[in-house]
């Protein structure tokens, strides 16, 4: 014969049971946060060398008509609006035979800079904060 004991069995969970799977939960969600906003800045960087490609692209076009780079980019018909997260300055050297062209973050991206050549792909500064 089995004897069942008096007192009766609980239903339930405790807080500790239940704190834990809070305290899991939190952990989970922190991690998938951190690594979405890591792909969202990996995508915007891909703005900021589409924007310096394409500035490389109509410098080119420019020095062959005038023999020389512009830091205008009005001159360029570029057209710098349509890159939200990046504003997009010419620096020249070495009187207009050479530029320097910078990509800065704006609004979520500051602290982000990139730059090119008119012989270089587009490169990530070493003071970038999303290095």
């Amino acid at each position: 014969m089995i004897l069942r004991g008096n007192r009766s069995r609980r239903r339930g969970f405790t807080i500790i049971e239940l704190a834990l799977v809070l305290v899991i939960t939190a952990i989970l969600a922190t991690l998938a946060v951190v690594t979405y906003n890591k792909l969202a800045n990996k995508a915007r960087f891909t703005q900021a060398q589409t924007a310096l490609k394409h500035l490389q692209k109509t410098e080119t076009i420019y020095y062959t008509e005038q023999d020389r780079y512009t830091d205008n980019i009005a001159l360029l018909n570029f057209d710098p609006t349509k890159y939200d997260y990046y504003q997009v300055s010419v620096v020249m050297d070495n009187t207009a035979l050479n530029y320097t062209g910078y990509a800065t973050g704006i609004g979520v991206m500051q602290g982000d800079l990139w730059f090119i050549t008119s012989d270089s792909d587009p490169q990530q500064d070493n003071t970038s904060t999303f290095r």
